[in-house]
């Protein structure tokens, strides 16, 4: 392992994704958590980030202040408090080939001038993402352990995405979304006032894509949903070809391109097919094009550039 370091010492790494991590938010959101330890603003941005990482690609988490020209896909998670300068680079992110994600409450505070004016979510993206919000269902002050929410309602409230036959149960909100013509990509089923109405929207804005998540959810398999949507939208493929539960990163020089694989489950995979021959660094095998890896185990490979 001593010998990696030297070897990756110039190497660096080209990342496509971005998270917004915004300090002002997360203090104005809280620190506590929803009843079932999922804290309000990082629980959220957890899972958005464990989602992500199905697409097998590098990511980064950055704050609003970032350049944001160099990633193609940015998740814009939580922004519910945001000025109106950096919401207008988050705007010109779009037609500039960049795909934007934006989740619920989005945009809705403006303290630009002290006074926190506030308007329907997505606030200043809504002519980008083509939908708004006109009410929110918020499960934290409303459900049926407190008396206000019928409890078969709450139950059989859900988030089903087209052609997926699945149900996700919302955590803490769902809005009323309204298309000014954006695509439905998820609906809720069932719920009186919200059923048939979107849950998740997609609109095309230029030359890329803006999604809009109007709730949150229990499961992970909602966020990696969204994830895969994001990651089309964005025309992203991963690193390389992995089993599911797997950390796919990478790094590069001049001359070759370094594959990390993380085998964050506790299956053992016994045989891993690799789309070429390459360099196992940690076994110390080459021309590898089959690899095994025991639960929490890691592999670093290696594919010299411009070779087929």
């Amino acid at each position: 392992m001593g010998q990696l370091g030297p070897r990756l010492a110039r190497a660096e790494t080209r990342i496509p994704i971005a998270i917004l991590y915004d300090f002002r938010n997360e203090w104005a959101q809280g620190y506590g958590d929803t009843g079932d330890g999922h804290t309000r603003y990082n629980g959220e941005a957890e899972s958005f980030c464990a989602g992500l990482k199905v697409l097998g690609q590098n990511i980064d988490v950055v704050p609003l202040s970032a350049t944001f020209e160099r990633y193609r896909l940015i998740a814009a998670l939580n922004l519910r408090l945001i000025d109106d300068a950096p919401a207008r680079r988050l705007r010109a992110v779009v037609p500039a080939g960049g795909t934007l994600v934006l989740n619920y409450r989005a945009a809705t505070q403006n303290n630009m001038d002290n006074g926190m004016r506030r308007s329907l979510a997505p606030g200043p993206f809504e002519k980008i993402a083509v939908v708004n919000s006109e009410a929110i269902l918020d499960l934290v002050e409303y459900n049926s352990a407190a008396g206000n929410l019928e409890a078969g309602l709450q139950a059989a409230l859900g988030i089903e995405f087209q052609g997926q036959g699945q149900m996700f149960h919302p955590r803490t909100a769902i809005e009323q979304l309204t298309l000014h013509g954006a695509d439905a990509v998820a609906a809720v089923p069932r719920g009186e006032a919200l059923t048939g109405r979107p849950a998740v929207t997609r609109n095309r804005h230029g030359r890329r894509w803006v999604l809009y998540g109007g709730c949150d959810s229990t499961a992970d398999g909602f966020y990696e949903t969204i994830a895969r949507l994001a990651g089309q939208s964005a025309s992203l493929k991963p690193l390389l070809a992995a089993p599911y539960g797997f950390e796919v990163t990478s790094r590069e020089d001049a001359d070759s391109i370094y594959y990390f694989l993380l085998n964050l489950t506790e299956t053992a995979h016994e045989r891993i097919d690799l789309p070429r021959a390459m360099e196992d660094l940690i076994g110390g095998r080459r021309a590898v094009r089959q690899i095994a890896l025991a639960p929490l185990d890691a592999a670093i490979l290696t594919w010299p550039k411009g070779r087929q």
